[in-house]
């Protein structure tokens, strides 16, 4: 994702910021951060697999009365991820304000961040206040559609037909430029997809046990990886239009790749912290290399160096904001308590029984 937004869309770089690419007139970087749209395809099938494994596990425990109803636990999701999102949006829009009042009309990039701040997008997700944020209403759509997806999935085949006709419906209407007001019906339709392969990898996966060893072998995983990057080579060559297309639909052979090779995350603490902080991540770092600090991002100028900068730099802010979250969060839990006369860590027993 950093890699794709710094590299993959030069349009966005405003001079005289640039960088230094490794190979001397050769654009590998931008060849490779075009390749980093696979984040997003990965991130909903990782996100479908993992929704209908936690709903598995809770049909298992169905006899022991702890079994929750799928739609609630669809809206408690739903409620997690827009609390999350608003306080980063909060955070964001009193920088888009405080930087707005210094430099407008001076900055357009202020200017026009100031136009977004407007209750119907706000209430909608659509129109977000960076364009980086326009999966937030496409997640959230899918996260609240979970239950109907999860009854499809009983049936991987009629899933997995359905997925590819609003795939292809989808890439159809925003070919035709046709959405409803606020709301992106081409985005949900296109991105459902990888989504659903999760959800249909894990049905299956419960049913034939030996599915994940036999993915697991490292032939497997050469195949994978010999045939995703030969067919992202021909798209980009033959119909560099189609590149997301094809990322969306070879999203599970990129994942066979990248989990074979990439080793499990305990070996790679680093990497397993920036996965479950995948989400602040994204919605932090484009004022950083997009819009507020472009020039501080790319003063290193060497490539590498300006990816180590953004990386480095959106993790040190993510680290604060994540503290002064669960700062804001441990106060108001002491609040509530003391306004209703619990103390923390104790419970009514005739309330909450064993």
């Amino acid at each position: 994702m950093l890699a794709h937004h710094l590299f993959a869309l030069p349009t966005l770089i405003r001079a005289p910021n640039h960088y230094v690419p490794l190979v001397p007139g050769l654009p590998l970087e931008y060849e490779l951060a075009r390749l980093g749209k696979i984040c997003v395809p990965i991130f909903l099938f990782l996100s479908g697999y993992g929704l209908a494994r936690r709903h598995g596990e809770a049909d298992a425990v169905a006899c022991s009365g702890r079994s929750r109803s799928i739609w609630r636990q669809a809206w408690q999701r739903a409620g997690r991820f827009l609390a999350t999102y608003a306080y980063y949006f909060t955070l964001a829009a009193a920088l888009v304000l405080l930087v707005g009042a210094m430099l407008v009309p001076s900055d357009p990039q202020a200017l026009a961040l100031l136009h977004r701040l407007r209750a119907p997008a706000l209430l909608t997700l659509g129109r977000p206040l960076v364009y980086e944020w326009w999966f937030a209403q496409t997640y959230l759509a899918l996260v609240l559609l979970l239950p109907l997806a999860l009854h499809l999935a009983r049936r991987p085949a009629l899933l997995l037909g359905l997925a590819l006709l609003a795939f292809a419906l989808g890439a159809l209407l925003d070919a035709a430029h046709l959405n409803p007001p606020l709301f992106s019906l081409s985005n949900l339709l296109v991105w459902q997809l990888p989504f659903s392969f999760g959800l249909a990898f894990a049905r299956h996966e419960a049913v034939d046990r030996d599915l994940s060893a036999w993915l697991a072998q490292r032939r497997v995983a050469v195949f994978a990886a010999g045939l995703a990057l030969l067919g992202a080579a021909a798209m980009e060559l033959l119909l560099p239009s189609a590149l997301t297309p094809y990322l969306i639909l070879a999203a599970p052979l990129f994942l066979v790749m990248l989990v074979h090779f990439a080793g499990s995350s305990p070996d790679r603490p680093w990497l397993a912290w920036l996965g479950r902080h995948s989400l602040p991540i994204w919605l932090v770092h484009p004022f950083l290399c997009t819009y507020f600090a472009q020039g501080w991002i790319y003063a290193p100028r060497l490539s590498l160096l300006v990816f180590a900068s953004l990386l480095a730099q959106t993790a040190l802010l993510v680290l604060a904001f994540e503290a002064l979250r669960h700062a804001i969060w441990r106060a108001a839990s002491r609040m509530a308590a003391s306004l209703t006369g619990v103390l923390p860590g104790r419970q009514d027993r005739s309330v909450h029984p064993r």
